[in-house]
């Protein structure tokens, strides 16, 4: 038998031993009150998806979580790919981050999953139950988030509730209706749960903390660029999300030719992407444009926040720029609308390649207009 093999063995056994157990409220586990005498409960919370704005989304429910947790603190459970380790660094609310690794990353197949399978469940569950938390506030439909946390013997475990399979594992309401309306579930559905437990009265605007010393470091990064200038979300998870070398090459020029600036901002993945759209701009204007593909995700949060706006894909940097204060303009196409900040504006056709330079320009002038009353 192979190794994976048995570890998938052992794990399912280790599932079925503890799913014998008396699911008590009051398990050994428990401790009710800190060293402190803090009364309130040591919490654990979830947000279930990948992506670096998903994370966004959901910064201002945990940070009011935080304030109804033990020491004013909350540890956090998501993926690694959200970043959320660097993102949350300097949350004063933060107690750890505590990363899911159970998905096989994009172009990356051959790398071993920390919690995948059933084992990785057990093995997750064997991580929460040694940190003794009161309370675990899931921001997830899904039922295996439930089943681990029950694995884990948090006495109390509530969660979005949309299936008879997750509210088996679960043992505190109220439980919400999922969202079906022409918005981004997301943000709809993390809204509906932090108000039903009183966590905030309505939804909350996401922002994001940037310490002074990270923008003043990105001031110096950006200081050739004109004083005014834009940045650019060049990069995207999914091929029909992407504007476009052409569109980002013509947009960028046309700026460069205002004598404004432009920052095509991204991660490693994008390097290559945003040298060859320096290339297709006149040389003359490759002065008034620069990359900032190697910077750690904060450092980039820094350098958004002093751009004009964001312009791009719909990907985790316009969420960035908004979550900073900034405006962005998303090159949205035919996805659900992401209407919750009003510093994002929305570009929207059957595809994104059916939005053109000039319908960008348009916003853009639309955006300085509004700044100038």
């Amino acid at each position: 038998m192979s190794i994976d093999a048995t570890l998938h063995k052992r794990g399912a056994c280790e599932m079925n031993a503890c799913f014998q157990m008396t699911d008590s409220g009051d398990t050994p586990d428990a401790k009710p009150t800190g060293p402190s005498g803090d009364p309130r409960p040591k919490t654990v919370v979830l947000q279930q998806y990948a992506g670096i704005g998903d994370l966004i989304w959901h910064i201002p429910y945990f940070r009011e979580i935080a304030r109804q947790s033990r020491g004013g603190k909350v540890s956090v459970i998501s993926q690694p790919s959200s970043l959320a380790r660097e993102i949350l660094s300097v949350e004063p609310w933060l107690d750890e981050v505590i990363y899911y690794d159970h998905r096989r990353r994009k172009n990356d197949r051959a790398t071993k999953r920390k919690h995948g399978g059933l084992s990785g469940m057990w093995k997750m569950a064997h991580e929460l139950r040694e940190r003794h938390f009161d309370r675990a506030m899931l921001f997830t439909h899904r039922p295996n988030r439930a089943i681990i946390a029950w694995l884990a013997r948090i006495p109390r475990r509530t969660a979005y509730g949309f299936g008879w399979l997750q509210r088996l594992f679960l043992n505190e309401g109220p439980y919400i209706k999922p969202y079906k309306g022409p918005s981004l579930e997301v943000y709809k559905n993390a809204t509906a749960f932090a108000v039903a437990h009183g966590v905030c009265d309505g939804p909350i605007v996401p922002r994001m903390t940037i310490p002074n010393e990270l923008v003043e470091k990105a001031r110096e990064v950006v200081a050739r660029l004109p004083r005014t200038f834009y940045a650019f979300s060049i990069g995207t998870s999914e091929p029909d999300k992407q504007w476009g070398l052409d569109n980002f090459a013509a947009l960028a020029t046309e700026i460069a030719r205002r004598g404004q600036g432009v920052l095509l901002s991204g991660g490693p993945n994008e390097d290559a992407f945003a040298r060859a759209i320096i290339e297709a701009v006149p040389e003359t204007l490759r002065g008034n444009i620069m990359q900032l593909t190697h910077a750690p995700i904060l450092e980039s949060a820094a350098a958004l926040s002093l751009a004009r706006a964001c312009i791009g894909n719909d990907t985790g940097a316009v969420n960035m720029a908004a979550a900073c204060g900034r405006p962005a303009i998303v090159v949205l196409g035919a996805r659900k609308r992401i209407d919750h900040d009003p510093l994002v504006r929305m570009l929207t056709a059957p595809t994104v390649a059916d939005i053109s330079v000039a319908d960008v320009l348009a916003q853009m002038e639309k955006l300085e207009s509004e700044q100038t009353k």
